[in-house]
Formats: structure tokens, sequence, C-alpha cells
């Protein structure tokens, strides 16, 4: 399941005020725009991976693989991220270990699963869909819906003005430059 999650420069409030202030040419405010949104949508990914991290108990780089940066353009003042947090196979976050009571990897428990060695060499935790030898299915660690709620609660709190602070230093810088 992926989720996108968009910044725009039209949530900003004070960036009249910077423009006004620091007197810069509409190609000046074009681009440090950009590039603002562009550091903003990182930020927001580091942001997130760290809480998601920490809540899920799992290290940042799995995380980090599942949260995307699609960046904002001159033509497109709009940067986005693109998260997919549907879940992550169990034996990316740790070694697998068989119980008697089913499967563990780190703290994650699975009742009735078991570890086994596939054909090409993929070790996993799986558990049986029905009673029968087959079918089987590989099980994950879910990210939702915590993750989507940890990025949702940054774009509403902190985004804006994190985009606002870059903003204007992006856009002295570009005044001075010239």
């Amino acid at each position: 399941m992926s989720r996108l999650f968009a910044i725009d420069v039209e949530g900003a409030k004070n960036i009249g005020n910077i423009i006004a202030d620091l007197r810069g040419t509409e190609k000046q405010v074009v681009v440090a725009s950009m590039r603002s949104l562009n550091k903003t949508a990182l930020w927001l990914r580091t942001q997130a991976t760290r809480e998601i991290s920490k809540n899920r108990r799992i290290t940042q780089k799995i995380v980090r693989e599942r949260l995307r940066v699609l960046k904002a353009s001159r033509r497109q003042l709009r940067s986005q991220v693109l998260a997919r947090l549907g879940g992550v196979t169990a034996t990316k976050v740790g070694k697998p270990r068989q119980t008697k009571k089913g499967a563990k990897v780190k703290h994650y428990e699975f009742p009735g699963a078991f570890v086994a060695t596939m054909p090409g060499g993929h070790t996993g935790i799986y558990r049986r869909k029905r009673k029968t030898r087959l079918p089987i299915r590989e099980l994950t660690v879910p990210l939702e819906p915590e993750g989507s709620e940890i990025i949702e609660r940054f774009l509403d709190n902190g985004v804006m003005q994190r985009f606002e602070v870059l903003f204007e230093r992006e856009l002295k810088f570009l005044v001075q430059k010239s």
C-alpha cells in the first residue's frame, strides 16, 4: 500500500512578507521555492524515518528504503513523499528463530508460524493459508497505520514552519549572490 504526501508552497503564510523584505526577483523566488521544497521533503523523510523506526523498533535503513522523495522542479512547485508502508518481510527485521509456539524475530512473535528455507535459498517466516501443506505465505511486520499517522502529524505541525525558514535562507542567499 502506497500513500503520497504532498508539500506545496500554497500552505505557507509568511512567504509574501519574506519576498517583500528581501526584494527578490521572480526567478530567484521560484528557485528558492524549489530548493526549499526539496530540502523540506528530505527533512520530512528523515524525521518520519526516525520516528517510525523508533516506534516499530526496527532499523532506520528499512524504513528509509520505503520512503521516497519526488522532488519539485521550476515548473511544478510541489515536492512529494511516497510512502510504501504496507509491511516489511520479517526476515529483513532480524534473524528468524523457531520457537515452540511458532516463530520469532527480534521482539515480534508469530504464533503458529515456521521458519523455512526455500529452494532458491531465501529464508523466511511462513504460515500456512489452510490446514493443508500448501499454500503458504510469508509474514510481514506492518508499518501501518502508525507510519501514515506520524507523517501526517509532521505535515500538520512542523513542515510549513521548516519550509518558511529554509525559504528565507535560500532567498537571502540568492539575493546576496546576485
